[in-house]
């Protein structure tokens, strides 16, 4: 239900005298704001949308490249693009005009999405699959800096919590269109992101307002005081993690020289950016890239690392729920989406119910903590009675508790806390918070498939001798479900246990995630985040 003063807002009156003290204003309505929200969340939607898209159409573009062993690299692309400029577009955003940043953004994801589908080569795919992660990060950050500059302390959270709403549609959506398009032909999984392009861009064009957030400093000066050593630092150390941990296993054995070299140059790294970071070398404390004072702030720093642990629990079970169904029932990229709506239309619900109510009472606290425990239990039970033959159903009701429980918070905390550090320090917790949830997205999908891999091809090596360690790992990747068929019944089923206990294993990893944020809630303050004072210079 809507406030009085919100309901004026919406009818565009003059508020101004009839505020009480205190009281906010949004300054942009009726069908203008209407076009800004529904078009930046298209944006965020179609993201989404090819986060999940490749999923299932992997197998395909491998094969039709004769490329499996680039597997890995399609998905590590995305990552390693979307998680290394993290913090970058959060300094940028701070430091030029935010409509032009994130139509920049967009266009970067439009001809990143065209060079994969008219890619004429692996090596063209992968560089398109980088590039569309880059910017699909900026169109990501840029929809929470619009919603959050340009609405109410009441009313952020509601508006904020509809990105969850989008990203849950285009999750879930991404393997059945993904999987149609898989029956004609795979490139135009991504050139339909160019359908949305030709309309989105000219919408952006004449609804987002230009807003220039230092407009006192010339262009050169911004562009000076940028933190380049930073960012340079910072996207090698992502680069090299993440390549450690997603092709370890995989492309290279754990212990050989090429993984031990990546995890060691990486660790280098990372001591480098924290030195750099820390003593503002070729960096100034406004202009470098880590928001590191936030991180001497209680509150700030539990919701770092419980924004972190949900997503550790949220993507995973994305990912690996369809997985399970594809092993255990056969069931094609569609089939197996659709059995994932439970958790995803609870999780929706969970989403906008915590979005509408911490816009009314503002408390969020309980949110997170009822939410983890339920979280955890869901996640636990996954792992430790679904079976091969467990009944679909058991599964499903599954999915919806772990579904309840992690949207309970899973988007708070971009709200939260522009309630909880000073209005001047709100973008720089936007940025803290969007690093958070990436971070967790990334290494959650990193840990749980390096740990899915390992184990279900480690038992498959001792189960089938005679096959190739090529094929064993085509059949863990999906890329070959014909070995697996002709197996004999008896061994199948074996094979079949392998590949399950190894899926039950990476839920343990979800069961940390959600252990995580539990005990980073108890340690949370019991504080209001729809207050008008703490958030009102967003």
């Amino acid at each position: 239900m809507q406030r009085p003063t919100e309901q004026k807002t919406l009818e565009q009156e003059p508020l101004d005298e009839n505020l009480p003290e205190g009281e906010e204003e949004r300054h942009i309505h009726g069908i203008k704001w209407f076009l800004l929200v529904a078009s930046t969340l298209t944006g965020s939607f179609i993201y989404a949308l090819d986060n999940t898209i490749v999923a299932n159409i992997a197998p395909a573009i491998v094969n039709h490249f004769n490329a499996v062993e680039n597997l890995p690299w399609l998905s590590v692309g995305f990552m390693i693009g979307g998680v290394a400029m993290v913090l970058i577009y959060g300094k940028l955003y701070t430091l030029f005009n935010t409509k032009w940043l994130y139509i920049t953004s967009t266009v970067i994801f439009m001809a990143a999405s065209a060079l994969c589908g008219a890619a004429p080569s692996i090596n063209a795919e992968i560089v398109g699959r980088v590039f569309a992660g880059a910017g699909g990060n900026g169109m990501y950050f840029g929809i929470l800096e619009l919603l959050s500059t340009n609405t109410t302390s009441r009313e952020r959270p509601q508006y904020l919590s509809l990105t969850g709403l989008v990203w849950g549609l285009g999750t879930v959506l991404g393997p059945v269109v993904g999987g149609g398009f898989e029956k004609y032909t795979w490139r135009w999984a991504f050139y339909i992101n160019l359908l949305f392009g030709a309309i989105l861009i000219p919408t952006y064009l004449l609804v987002i307002p230009s807003k220039d957030p230092a407009p006192e400093v010339p262009y050169r000066q911004k562009l000076s005081n940028f933190d380049w050593v930073g960012s340079l630092l910072n996207v090698a150390a992502f680069a090299t993690l993440v390549m450690a941990i997603n092709f370890g296993g995989t492309l290279y054995a754990w212990n050989s020289g090429q993984i031990i070299a990546l995890f060691i140059v990486s660790g280098a790294l990372w001591i480098l950016f924290g030195i750099q970071q820390g003593f503002t070398i070729a960096s100034s404390l406004q202009g470098r890239l880590l928001p590191m004072h936030l991180f001497r702030q209680k509150e700030p720093t539990l919701l770092f690392f419980a924004c972190a642990a949900v997503g550790m629990v949220t993507y995973p079970t994305v990912y690996y729920i369809p997985i399970y169904f594809q092993f255990t029932r056969g069931d094609d990229a569609i089939q197996s989406a659709v059995r994932l709506l439970p958790f995803i239309f609870i999780l929706i619900v969970a989403i906008q119910s915590n979005g509408a109510l911490m816009s009314r009472f503002g408390y969020y606290k309980p949110w997170y903590l009822l939410g983890s425990i339920v979280a955890l239990t869901a996640a636990i039970l996954i792992a430790t009675i679904i079976q091969v033959h467990t009944r679909p159903a058991i599964l499903y009701g599954l999915e919806i508790v772990i579904g309840l429980g992690a949207g309970s918070y899973t988007q708070a905390a971009f709200a939260v806390i522009q309630a909880v550090v000073a209005p001047s320090e709100a973008a720089d917790g936007l940025t803290l918070m969007l690093l958070a949830q990436l971070l967790g997205m990334t290494f959650g999908l990193s840990i749980t498939g390096a740990i899915f891999v390992n184990v279900a091809q480690n038992g498959l090596f001792k189960l089938l001798p005679n096959l190739s360690r090529e094929q064993v790992s085509q059949v863990v990747s999906g890329t070959s479900s014909a070995l697996l068929n002709k197996l004999p019944y008896t061994v199948r089923d074996r094979a079949l246990d392998i590949i399950v206990h190894s899926w039950r294993y990476l839920f343990t990893c979800v069961s940390f995630g959600a252990g995580v944020s539990l005990l980073c809630a108890v340690f949370m303050e019991n504080k209001r985040a729809n207050m008008v004072s703490a958030a009102g210079g967003a």
